[in-house]
């Protein structure tokens, strides 16, 4: 999930978003205190160096993996992961027909 932390978040993402079907929770601003509680695997922030300051101090008290802050306008890497899965034959002498018998 991607948490979106600015003034009037909500009415600037959600058109563009909301066909996506991407989970997106929305805070148009708050104490930044109240991120350690919101669910996030990264956090979209538009906003001055205080308000990174604290945002940053807020996450970096969470427990758990470390969640990024990305303050970037546009910045579409930080919100996509690309996976790759290599089936090594050599087990089956390089046969792969003999692996999906198995």
């Amino acid at each position: 999930a991607v948490l979106a932390v600015a003034p009037g978040a909500p009415a600037a993402t959600v058109p563009s978003i909301a066909a996506t079907g991407i989970p997106l929770p929305m805070i148009g601003w708050s104490a930044a205190d109240d991120l350690a509680g919101l669910p996030a695997d990264v956090v979209a922030l538009a906003g001055n160096g205080d308000a990174q300051r604290a945002v940053r101090r807020a996450l970096a008290k969470r427990q758990g993996p470390i969640v990024p802050l990305v303050t970037e306008a546009i910045y579409p890497a930080a919100y996509a992961h690309e996976r790759a899965v290599c089936v090594d034959t050599t087990a089956a002498g390089g046969n792969a027909s003999l692996l999906a018998a198995a």
